[in-house]
């Protein structure tokens, strides 16, 4: 049977929304430990489905979640860091694109365990680009491009997993 009310956890957190089978279900939000952190939004049987989290610091996470992590498609904003793509089991994860909103550097390619890995691109602050054909763990390796906007030069040769 669904319904709908509020429930105050002993931590000072609450839910405030719909309930099936004494879980939440339905649209609904919930404030973590004594009213810090919110999620809004769709909820299947006590789990996160679509909506809103944000943190007590101010960082966002907008998209889908499974199981109570972060899975499918969402977009993460995190100081002045945005990353929008996929998502696995709480961690970026395949294909997306993270960018500084304050000097529009750059990376988009491939995650894995919330690590840049496989194929990718970056982008700096300067404009240049840096073409890199691997990634591992989060560094780049393998044979890759280095240009600038602020003169015609490019480097090409090949990254020991290191910041090009």
């Amino acid at each position: 049977m669904s319904s709908g009310g509020r429930f105050n956890f002993d931590d000072g957190g609450s839910y405030c929304g719909g309930w099936e089978d004494g879980k939440a279900h339905g649209h609904g939000i919930c404030t973590g430990p004594k009213g810090q952190g919110e999620y809004s939004g769709s909820w299947s049987h006590g789990f996160e489905v679509l909506g809103v989290y944000t943190w007590p610091s101010g960082n966002t996470y907008q998209g889908t979640w499974a199981q109570g992590k972060r899975h499918g498609i969402g977009m993460e904003s995190k100081g002045k860091w945005v990353y929008k793509g996929e998502w696995t089991h709480g961690f970026k994860g395949r294909y997306g694109v993270r960018e500084c909103t304050g000097n529009g550097a750059k990376y988009e390619g491939t995650w894995s365990n919330g690590l840049q890995d496989g194929y990718g691109t970056e982008t700096y602050s300067d404009g240049g680009r840096c073409c890199i054909d691997t990634f591992t763990a989060g560094a780049g390796g393998g044979v890759g491009v280095r240009s600038s906007e602020r003169g015609p030069w490019f480097w090409a040769g090949v990254w020991e997993f290191a910041t090009c």
